[in-house]
């Protein structure tokens, strides 16, 4: 609930729209499952997701999709906070570590080696499946469990490469899960400089501020170059995700003058059961995301945009 009765009425109508609701291209049976699920929090006050003023469906949980990519660099630099690695430590890649998806390193030549902290960056701002698995075949994936259960992120599960086949004769693997709360608590946590030294969690702002496929910005006539040399009075930073049938995204979001005092409200909005399955700029869902982003704004932030 978001005690905004007119806010609740956009996201339910929101999660009608993600089910194909008065959509000719589905005709006359929308998705019954299709789910919308987000929080939001200003970072200011000291707000905590479990109480954030906009929750919707925050604990279910939801396919992760490329967002869990967060908990792995959380992971990461954990370990090197530890000193039991270096961002200026290099990993091989090799051909048998390119997989799909995502990513420009499986189209590389094998035999490079590359810094973890670019092996990281190409992990969140270009969403790389194949980096992503680098680091957790150098972590183990119970390490990053580890550090998920450690930080009461109760609700998600990493269940570990990605884009790799099950054994001949298993069963297909259940994806990774995670929950809007979790991922709320995430960005809110790491924005305050709860979760790692202050040089580490600057590397977090940085990457994340760099990521190219934000949804979050989508219907709010979001520039990603005018924010990148400074002139933009939105910021996003924040980590999206895509599977046939789910768009997320979750982050932060600064809003105000260039070179002044900024509002910075923390979103995750995550989707499932949307009937438009295209990957494709004007996929129903990634439409959703930005416009929930739009709606949750104009709420939290009135005559910000």
């Amino acid at each position: 609930m978001t005690g905004n009765a007119a806010l609740e009425r956009r996201l339910e109508a929101l999660e009608r729209r993600l089910a194909g609701h008065g959509d000719p291209r589905f005709g006359d049976a929308p998705a019954a499952d299709a789910r919308l699920g987000v929080v939001a929090l200003p970072l200011d006050g000291g707000g905590e997701a479990d109480s954030a003023p906009v929750s919707r469906r925050a604990t279910e949980a939801f396919t992760a999709a490329s967002t869990i990519k967060v908990y792995v660099l959380q992971a990461l630099l954990e370990a090197v906070a530890a000193g039991d690695h270096g961002l200026d430590e290099r990993v091989e890649l090799r051909a048998e570590d390119q997989v799909t998806g995502s990513g420009v390193l499986k189209a590389l030549s094998p035999g490079t080696s590359y810094p973890l902290l670019d092996v990281a960056s190409l992990m969140i701002v270009v969403s790389d499946n194949t980096a992503t698995n680098l680091l957790i075949d150098l972590l183990g994936v119970e390490r990053v469990r580890e550090v998920v259960a450690a930080r009461g992120w109760i609700g998600t599960y990493v269940r570990g490469k990605l884009q790799v086949a099950a054994p001949v004769g298993d069963q297909k693997p259940s994806p990774s899960r995670t929950t809007p709360r979790d991922l709320a608590d995430y960005f809110a946590r790491l924005w305050r400089g709860e979760l790692l030294p202050e040089d580490l969690t600057d590397v977090a702002k940085r990457i994340y501020a760099r990521q190219q496929f934000t949804e979050l910005g989508r219907a709010i006539d979001y520039d990603q170059y005018t924010a990148e040399i400074g002139e933009s009075h939105v910021v996003i930073a924040s980590k999206s995700g895509s599977v046939r049938g789910v768009r997320n995204d979750a982050g932060v979001i600064a809003l105000g003058d260039p070179g002044g005092e900024r509002r910075e409200v923390v979103l995750a909005v995550m989707t499932e059961g949307c009937p438009d399955r295209r990957f494709h700029p004007e996929n129903l869902g990634a439409m959703v995301v930005g416009e929930t982003a739009a709606a949750v704004l104009e709420a939290l932030a009135p005559g910000a945009l």
